[in-house]
């Protein structure tokens, strides 16, 4: 069965792959697969290590800071809007304010820039 990968995981794949190497350790793919056991107690495949290693500056370059369970990287769609409803939503809850989804809606139909339909 196939596995989709968190991006933490990803993360701490090519972290550990990095520290391998500073230590002077230079493993083949099926070895440092075994690093990693799944559920079945094999290893990751040396295509799946590929792949993600193929990534590792891209990946450690933006370790996971939240969404650890996120499978891919995204663009926001609007990101100043994002920006400033989610500066927002973090002064309200340093306020102790209730937020849910009713409200958050509220506010940002209230946004100059709002593409936000009902």
């Amino acid at each position: 069965m196939k596995r989709a990968f968190s991006l933490r995981e990803k993360y701490e794949i090519c972290l550990e792959c990095r520290t391998q190497l500073e230590a002077g350790k230079k493993l083949k793919l099926e070895e440092f697969g075994l690093l990693f056991p799944g559920r079945d107690g094999k290893g990751i495949s040396t295509s799946t290590l590929s792949d993600i290693l193929s990534n590792s500056k891209e990946i450690l370059m933006h370790p996971p800071t939240d969404g650890s369970q996120k499978k891919k990287s995204r663009a926001p769609l609007y990101p100043t809007f994002e920006a400033f409803l989610a500066e927002w939503i973090e002064r309200a809850h340093c306020m102790r304010v209730p937020v849910n989804n009713a409200v958050i809606l509220t506010q940002a139909l209230l946004l100059p820039f709002s593409k936000v339909s009902r």
